[in-house]
């Protein structure tokens, strides 16, 4: 090789060696950059909250608005009744000034204690939280102005637990024992994340004599939602432990109580969580109400929520056909299958109805709140990943209605009970996140038992077989409408819930089910589900 064209090369590899070390360099503090930015200096957290006590001395309720994260609230009020409230809280304090004792962060966060001297009269002491990129998420001044305690101070002490609390499980779904004011009885209610405002039958309603507001509204659910009538307040309580809401929504439960197989005096959510911690056992069956304080044990798998309607949305990754698709999904204890997709999830997955495996070509029905049934398509995919667990071969049922809906591609659909049942979980509301792990039916493979093609109704204490499909396997084995299950692999059912984790057991054998039909006994076999 000549020396002139070799030496050319070599200061040519030298230059490029340099360059590619500059700008590795760069990156490097490019990327440091990035992190000093997720963690603020104590000079600017110290301005931020200047600039916080500034405005509320000034009444400049606007200027609030403007750094407040979108997850903040006041007490019930979220979303654009925040806007609303803010200036009746502000405007009548008139303060002389603000000042800040000290500064702390835990659970990811930055708290400082908020000393607020008014005019006249004593000073108020609060607590404020907001995030590495200096947006409030809670002011506990808002909440004392209202009456309530500080909710912020609350998140810096250990968490107190309450009371707790038997869960009866039917359907797969979950039900608490309540009172009601007034009343000495036991009402019996849905726990229902995905439920935004409490509701309360109009058999219980019209028994407890409450005044009822005849105009009905446009009420929010999970589901599509509807036109109800409400009841303004009513005071419940669960072991003592008092759940306040602005407006109840009176509903015909009957519908849903026969299609649950458990008696159904109200439904329970938003106003549940919104004041408290609850952890849900379902290894004991067991609820656990505490404050909203923190655990000396890390949780370990966080699902961060966004509250729209007041109903959480998490996120999940979906695997179809060896692709994965990240997906918006309701996180809804109200809901008993496994998934439910939407017009958006179908053509977010480009198709995802024509990909389903183990399809059922008769399709599903659901109901709603309002009595509404929608039917959809249903089938199999390869898993679904949530907080890093994976779960293999979950059940979606796609609904792909002819004229598409009018909200915008903001989720996909939801979380049911038969998926999220494989899961303890504790919603902390306050910090916006659920928390889960993995309960003992975990490993318990996801048998598709709509395949099978029947459900079941409650009547008195009677369980019997109800909307059994002619091209389903119950069909095909002898069960029959009407029939009464008498026994489930030897057991005598005492719930739905009971009868539907027998029928699990498809995934490994065979079952033998005992019925009455017409006064005459007869035993029928369900062969083992090959999927």
């Amino acid at each position: 090789m000549p020396t002139k064209l070799y030496n050319w090369q070599l200061n040519n590899q030298i230059k490029q060696s340099k360059m590619r070390k500059i700008v590795l360099i760069a990156l490097i503090g490019i990327a440091q950059l990035s992190y000093a930015q997720l963690v603020p200096s104590d000079v600017q957290v110290r301005y931020a909250l200047q600039l916080l006590g500034k405005n509320l001395k000034a009444h400049q309720a606007k200027n609030i608005a403007d750094v407040l994260d979108p997850s903040f609230h006041i007490a019930e009020y979220r979303d654009r009744d925040v806007l609303n409230v803010l200036p009746q809280l502000i405007n009548p304090v008139m303060l002389d000034t603000v000042y800040y004792e000290s500064i702390t962060q835990r659970n990811g966060k930055i708290y400082a204690k908020q000393i607020a001297v008014p005019k006249s009269g004593p000073k108020m002491a609060a607590w404020v939280r907001m995030n590495h990129l200096l947006l409030f998420e809670r002011i506990g001044h808002f909440e004392q102005l209202m009456g309530l305690g500080d909710p912020v101070f609350q998140e810096l002490q250990p968490a107190k637990l309450l009371a707790t609390v038997p869960i009866k499980r039917s359907s797969a779904m979950m039900f608490l024992e309540m009172g009601i004011a007034g009343s000495n009885k036991k009402y019996h209610f849905l726990f229902d994340s995905g439920a935004g405002a409490t509701s309360i039958s109009e058999a219980v309603a019209k028994d407890l004599k409450l005044t009822v507001n005849e105009k009905a509204i446009d009420i929010k659910t999970a589901g599509k939602g509807g036109q109800f009538k409400t009841v303004d307040s009513l005071a419940l309580t669960v072991a003592d432990v008092k759940i306040g809401g602005k407006q109840l929504v009176v509903a015909d439960l009957n519908l849903l109580e026969k299609t649950v197989g458990h008696k159904m005096d109200g439904i329970i959510g938003f106003d549940f969580l919104k004041d408290y911690q609850v952890a849900v056992n379902l290894d004991q069956n067991q609820l656990s109400i505490y404050n909203f304080g923190y655990f000396e044990k890390a949780e370990q798998h966080v699902l961060p929520i966004k509250l729209t309607n007041n109903i959480p949305k998490i996120n999940t990754t979906l695997t179809i056909n060896g692709i994965n698709y990240n997906s918006i999904l309701l996180f809804d204890t109200g809901a008993g299958g496994s998934i439910y997709g939407n017009y958006f999830l179908n053509a977010y997955a480009k198709g995802l109805v024509d990909k389903l495996k183990n399809k059922k070509a008769s399709g599903s029905a659901s109901m709603d709140l309002s009595g509404k049934i929608s039917k959809s398509e249903m089938g199999t995919i390869d898993a679904i990943s949530i907080a890093g667990l994976t779960l293999k071969g979950p059940t979606i049922a796609v609904d792909v209605p002819e004229v598409q809906p009018a909200y915008g591609f903001e989720r996909h659909g939801l979380l049911g009970m038969t998926l999220i049942g494989k899961f303890n979980f504790t919603f902390n509301y306050s910090l916006n996140y659920i928390s889960i792990s993995p309960n003992q039916v975990f490993a318990v493979p996801l048998v598709p038992l709509y395949a099978l093609g029947l459900g079941f109704e409650k009547k008195d204490e009677k369980f019997l077989v109800s909307n059994i499909d002619e091209n389903g396997l119950a069909f095909k084995a002898g069960l029959r409408n009407g029939d009464e299950i008498v026994s489930v692999n030897q057991i005598n059912p005492t719930s739905v819930d009971e009868i539907t984790q027998q029928l699990r057991v498809l995934a490994q054998r065979k079952i033998n089910v005992e019925v009455n039909r017409k006064q005459q006994k007869l035993k029928l076999e369900l062969k083992k589900l090959s999927i």
